[in-house]
């Protein structure tokens, strides 16, 4: 896999020295399987042969939490998750463009000549049917394209994708998330649904049952939590991935608390993490939080919960 430059301004762009390069620009929130086929096309652009490197242009914040146009939803990624998913997929870089008032206002063919062209040195344009960027959002395929036949750059357009006759969107992604139907996020994302974040100090009541767990913050305030209840997952750390269990509730039976805590029980895993990251990967819902009537119920359950997460895991 190739290894991923990221910039983070346009001086950090420009540094990189992209150079006949196939673009692409987007929030890719959740980089679902709509996503995925934007950028293994642009990818593909380079392996032809048609230009020299893939960049993607991804935002932050999203852009609604700026223009107010409508209301801002949940984020499916944070920025940091957007780019470990892009390093996915063989790209070259991801230049994150800071979205602020002075942004939203560029007209699309100065967006075009400022970013593209003069610093992405850009030669091919990929981009998605629904895509709208640029002042008053005029800046469509149509738009794009008749720029591109103007100016000698190449467009291509790619359709929505479907599955099971439902387009693909992160809509309908944070709708099934929402609903606890991670089967379906999953199944529409093409990968399993990804939370990042640190390693807090907890209560110690885990390790007292005999699952130690991580208490795992998000900092992020509109990252779209999946509902609450007991999840098979796998958990990324310092390069390396662990297979485990995850609650997210409240832990009736022995805390009391007023707001949904994260918790991740690692299996067969010793290390002190206190304040690393984790990159928590949901592979699959197994039931709704519940309150137990003694702790010996409890400890039975959580046992039984991690030989189902086993199982589930075991599956793929």
């Amino acid at each position: 896999m190739r290894p991923l430059a990221v910039a983070r301004s346009l001086d950090e762009l420009r540094a990189q020295e992209p150079r006949n390069s196939a673009v692409t620009i987007g929030v890719f929130d959740g980089v679902h399987l709509g996503h995925r086929k934007i950028l293994e096309e642009l990818v593909a652009r380079r392996e032809r042969g048609h230009v020299e490197s893939a960049w993607a242009i991804t935002f932050d914040p999203h852009p609604l939490v700026v223009t107010h146009s409508r209301e801002a939803p949940p984020v499916l990624t944070t920025v940091e998750e957007r780019i470990e998913l892009l390093s996915r997929f063989g790209l070259d870089g991801v230049f994150v463009l800071p979205f602020d008032e002075a942004t939203a206002r560029i007209e699309y063919r100065d967006f075009i000549q400022r970013y593209f062209i003069d610093a992405m040195g850009m030669r091919e344009v990929v981009m998605g049917a629904d895509l709208h960027f640029g002042h008053k959002r005029e800046g469509s395929p149509a738009h794009v394209a008749e720029e591109g036949a103007r100016r000698g750059f190449a467009v291509t357009v790619i359709p929505p994708v479907y599955v099971e006759g439902e387009k693909i969107s992160s809509t309908n992604i944070r709708r099934a998330l929402q609903a606890a139907d991670l089967e379906r996020a999953n199944h529409l994302m093409g990968h399993a649904y990804l939370v990042r974040g640190t390693v807090a100090t907890g209560q110690g009541r885990g390790r007292d049952l005999g699952f130690p767990t991580a208490n795992v913050a998000v900092a992020h305030p509109h990252k779209l939590w999946p509902s609450s209840g007991v999840y098979a997952v796998r958990v990324g750390w310092r390069g390396r991935v662990y297979d485990g269990m995850m609650n997210i509730g409240r832990s009736p039976t022995i805390k009391r608390v007023d707001k949904d805590e994260m918790e991740v029980h690692i299996f067969d895993f010793e290390h002190h993490i206190y304040g690393d990251e984790l990159s928590v990967y949901c592979e699959a819902y197994l039931r709704a939080e519940a309150r137990f009537p003694t702790v010996t119920a409890l400890i039975e359950q959580l046992n039984e919960d991690r030989r189902a997460a086993r199982e589930r895991l075991a599956l793929g």
